[in-house]
C-alpha cells in the first residue's frame, strides 16, 4: 500500500505492488562494471515515474541505442562527462547538465573519459521497464548474454524498452519467434 512521502504530494511508492521490490536496489554488469541504482518509483502531479542513478565506469558505453516508446526521460549528468546521442546527434554531456530524452527517440551515452560517468535518470511512465532492466542485467548485460534470452526480454518488454538498430516491423516478428523458441528450450527469463 502506498502513503505520501512526507512533506509533498507524492505516494511513496517503494515496494512495488507486483515484486515488492525495496528501494534502492542497484544491479550490476559484472562485464563492464556498470551499475544502476533503482532510487525511487512514485506517482505525482506528473504521473507515474521511477528515478535511476546510473554509474558507467570509464570507457564503457550504455549497450547499443534503445528507445522508450512511451517514456520520457529527463536525465541530469551527476559527475563525470559522457557523449549522449539521441537521434543519430551526439552532444557532450557534464556534471550540471540535463537533458530530454522525448519518448520514442533512439539514444546511447557512451563514457569517454577516464573517471566515471554518473546520471540521474527520471523516467515518465516507467512502465515495466525496471524489470527489462533487471532480467537483462541477469543475463549478463555487456558480456556475452544468452541471444535468446535477450529476445525473450525484449519481447515481453516491448512497450518499454526496444532497440533501434532496425524498425519495428522487422524487430517484432522476429523477436515473437525467438521468444517462442527461447521458452520451447526453457531459456527464457520472463
Amino acid at each position: 500500500m502506498s502513503t505520501l512521502v512526507s512533506g509533498t504530494n507524492r505516494l511513496d511508492m517503494t515496494k512495488n505492488s507486483d515484486t515488492e521490490t525495496e528501494y534502492p536496489m542497484t544491479v550490476e554488469d559484472a562485464s563492464t562494471g556498470a551499475r544502476i541504482t533503482f532510487v525511487e518509483r512514485g506517482l505525482d502531479d506528473g504521473g507515474a515515474y521511477l528515478v535511476m542513478e546510473a554509474v558507467l565506469p570509464p570507457e564503457t558505453d550504455s549497450g547499443p541505442a534503445r528507445l522508450h516508446p512511451q517514456a520520457e526521460a529527463h536525465s541530469d549528468v551527476v559527475d563525470g562527462r559522457g557523449i549522449v546521442t539521441v537521434d543519430d546527434e551526439e552532444r557532450i554531456v557534464s556534471a550540471g547538465e540535463s537533458l530530454v530524452i522525448p519518448a520514442g527517440a533512439p539514444h546511447s551515452i557512451r563514457n569517454a573519459n577516464n573517471r566515471p560517468l554518473v546520471v540521474r535518470t527520471t523516467l515518465r511512465p516507467p512502465g515495466e521497464f525496471e524489470s527489462a532492466i533487471r532480467a537483462l542485467y541477469e543475463l549478463g548485460a555487456g558480456g556475452r548474454p544468452d541471444p535468446l534470452g535477450v529476445a525473450a526480454v525484449l519481447y515481453h518488454h516491448r512497450e518499454d524498452v526496444r532497440l533501434s538498430v532496425a524498425p519495428w516491423w522487422i524487430q517484432r516478428p522476429s523477436l515473437r519467434i525467438l521468444a517462442g523458441v527461447a521458452s520451447a528450450l526453457r531459456r527464457s527469463p520472463v
